[in-house]
């Protein structure tokens, strides 16, 4: 003779067909509604399961666990969602504000201040990921310097790379008689290999902002 699945009457027929239609969490829905069919129309297992969209084992699983422990076995967590966080969202909002406030200022913020904030908080070391998934939680995006100015004019700049020599000649000539300070005149070659150290010294800070402000390198 086949096994009929019964739901113990825990809660009336009504309020299963309440929770069922109306909680706004869908997996709670679909858990009552297993337990409806269960408790106003007691059959097999396999059955319950056809009408409602789910396996047998899931329709067994959950009809024993709600006539041992009733309501608790239905509104338990589902699968996804976060586990075991440092903080709330608030408390993480909380962290962050006073970057934020320097991010609206066009200030840059890096991953590292935030981090140092964090485990200062929560009282220990955490890693890197942890403050990456934070920051995209709340929207935050990584931006850098870019190498060049945007709106820089190329013909421009190559012309006063070409008359640099000229152009020093000029103003030291042009400087006032009086004006004994020494100056360091660089070759071209060194002058650029200052700038590419520079960019790359920059280029290779990630900072973060909430702004669409960006620093720029002219």
């Amino acid at each position: 003779m086949a096994r009929i699945t019964r739901a113990a009457p825990h809660v009336s027929v009504e309020e299963v067909r309440e929770r069922m239609s109306t909680d706004p969490r869908s997996f709670y829905r679909k858990r009552w509604l297993i337990i409806y069919n269960a408790l106003v129309d007691p059959r097999e297992a396999k059955d319950i399961a056809r009408h409602t969209g789910v396996s047998v084992a899931t329709v067994h699983k959950l009809i024993s666990s709600y006539n041992r422990l009733g309501v608790a076995a239905v509104e338990t967590p589902g699968k996804g969602g976060r586990r075991n966080e440092y903080m709330t969202l608030e408390e993480e909002r909380e962290l962050l504000t006073p970057f934020f406030e320097l991010a609206k200022k066009g200030e840059l913020t890096t991953a590292a201040q935030i981090k140092q904030a964090f485990e200062k908080r929560v009282g220990h070391e955490v890693d890197e990921t942890t403050i990456y998934r934070l920051l995209e939680r709340h929207q935050w995006r990584k931006v850098v310097p870019r190498p060049f100015h945007p709106k820089a004019d190329k013909e421009e700049q190559r012309l006063f790379l070409q008359n640099f020599a000229t152009l020093v000649e000029e103003a030291l000539g042009s400087r006032d008689p009086e004006d004994d300070r020494p100056v360091l005149k660089m070759a071209q070659d060194e002058a650029c290999d200052a700038a590419d150290k520079h960019d790359k010294t920059i280029m290779g800070t990630k900072a973060y902002s909430t702004t669409d402000s960006s620093t720029h390198c002219a």
